[in-house]
C-alpha cells in the first residue's frame, strides 16, 4: 500500500513536473472517456496533465489532487480542482460517468479506492486508467531507463510495472470488461528541461545532488550517442500510453 508521504514527493518539484513532463495526447484520451461522459473524476491529478487533454474534449473534469502544491499549479492554470484522495473521493454517489487515473493508480491502496470508484461512478459507469511513460522498447530509452532504476533507493524500484493491473481491479467483482490498448507518441522538450525531466520523478527526486549530477551526465551521454532523437535544439523521447478501461457492475 503506498504510503501518504511518498504521494506527497511530488508536490516539492511541482513546477519541474508540469515544465518537464509530457502531455497526454488527445487519441488517448479519447480511449479513457467514453464518448457520451458529461463529468469524469480525475484521481491524482497532478499539475493537469491528463486534466487538460480531457478538458479539450469538451468534457467536465473535477481534478482531485491529494498534495496541495501540485493543486496550486493546477488550479493557476484555470482547471477545476479539490484536495481529496483515491481512497476518499469528495464527490457524491452515482454522480460521475468516468474515474480516471493517469500515471497514479500504483499510489492508490486498490481495497480502500476501488469500493470508492464504484460508489462515486453511475450504474455502467467506466474506471479509466493509463500510465503515460517512456518507452523502452527503444533501445536508448531501455538504456537510459537502466542508469535511472539502478541510480534510485532499492526501496524504491518500479516493481507496480510488472502487476497485474486487469487482474488488480477484477479483484472483489466490482468491475469486469477490461480493455487494454497502447498508444504511441513522442514527448519532445529542451535539452535544458532535462533535469526536470528526471526531478519529477519521485525516486529520482529523492536523490542526493551527488547522485543526481552522475546519474544526469550519464542519461545526457546516452542520449547524446542516438541522433534519432534531436531535432535542434530539442530531444524528442520516445513514448507510450499504457491504457486500460472497465465497466462498473451493478
Amino acid at each position: 500500500m503506498a504510503t501518504a508521504p511518498r504521494r506527497l514527493t511530488f508536490g516539492a518539484h511541482a513546477d519541474a513536473y508540469e515544465r518537464a513532463r509530457p502531455a497526454w495526447p488527445e487519441e488517448a484520451a479519447r480511449w479513457l472517456v467514453t464518448e457520451d461522459a458529461q463529468l469524469v473524476v480525475e484521481l491524482g491529478a497532478g499539475t493537469g496533465k491528463l486534466t487538460r487533454a480531457i478538458a479539450a474534449l469538451g468534457v467536465r473534469v473535477v481534478a482531485v489532487e491529494p498534495d496541495p502544491r501540485m493543486l496550486a499549479v493546477l488550479e493557476r492554470l484555470g482547471l477545476d480542482g479539490i484536495e481529496g484522495s483515491a481512497e476518499a473521493i469528495p464527490v457524491g454517489a452515482g454522480e460521475a460517468d468516468v474515474v480516471l487515473a493517469g500515471s497514479a493508480l500504483h499510489w492508490f491502496d486498490l481495497d480502500a479506492a476501488l469500493p470508492e470508484f464504484h460508489r462515486v461512478l453511475r450504474p455502467g459507469g467506466r474506471i479509466a486508467f493509463g500510465w503515460n511513460h517512456r518507452d523502452e522498447r527503444h533501445p536508448t530509452i531501455a538504456a537510459m531507463s537502466e542508469v535511472i532504476y539502478t541510480s534510485r533507493p532499492s526501496r524504491q524500484t518500479s516493481g507496480w510495472r510488472r502487476r497485474d493491473w486487469p487482474a488488480a481491479v477484477l479483484t472483489g467483482g466490482l468491475f469486469g470488461d477490461v480493455e487494454h490498448t497502447l498508444i504511441e507518441h513522442v514527448h519532445e522538450l529542451p535539452r535544458e528541461a532535462l533535469e526536470d525531466h528526471l526531478l519529477s520523478y519521485s525516486g529520482l527526486a529523492a536523490l542526493s545532488e551527488d547522485q543526481h549530477r552522475r546519474m544526469l551526465a550519464e542519461v545526457g551521454e546516452i542520449l547524446d550517442a542516438d541522433p534519432s532523437l534531436h531535432d535542434g535544439d530539442l530531444t524528442r523521447l520516445p513514448f507510450v500510453v499504457d491504457a486500460y478501461r472497465a465497466r462498473r457492475i451493478g
